[in-house]
């Protein structure tokens, strides 16, 4: 499951969206680490767990969100205004 406060001491797994597509559409972490999504499209997007259970909100161009990752698992998301965009986030112990 998803948090909003970040890791302390990792750099986040960067994820871009652009063109209207999550770039990389699929990443893999470690448990307790952090992905950041950054909006560089002029629409607004979100990422949000297929799930509903971590959600970035409104992204804004230019706009970023950061979500720390706890459970090992693996989390498809979507944007909610662009149900086409999708990607993963695999986390691992």
């Amino acid at each position: 499951m998803g948090s909003a406060l970040p890791a302390s001491g990792s750099s986040p797994v960067v994820v871009d969206i652009r063109a209207f597509a999550f770039e990389p559409a699929e990443v893999t972490i470690r448990a307790g680490e952090t992905v950041r999504w950054i909006n560089h499209d002029f629409a607004p997007h979100t990422a949000t767990d297929v799930e509903v259970n971590w959600d970035t909100e409104e992204l804004e161009k230019g706009g970023q969100a950061v979500i720390r990752f706890d459970t090992p698992g693996t989390y498809p998301y979507f944007c909610a205004y662009h149900p086409h965009m999708k990607g993963v986030v695999t986390v691992t112990t």
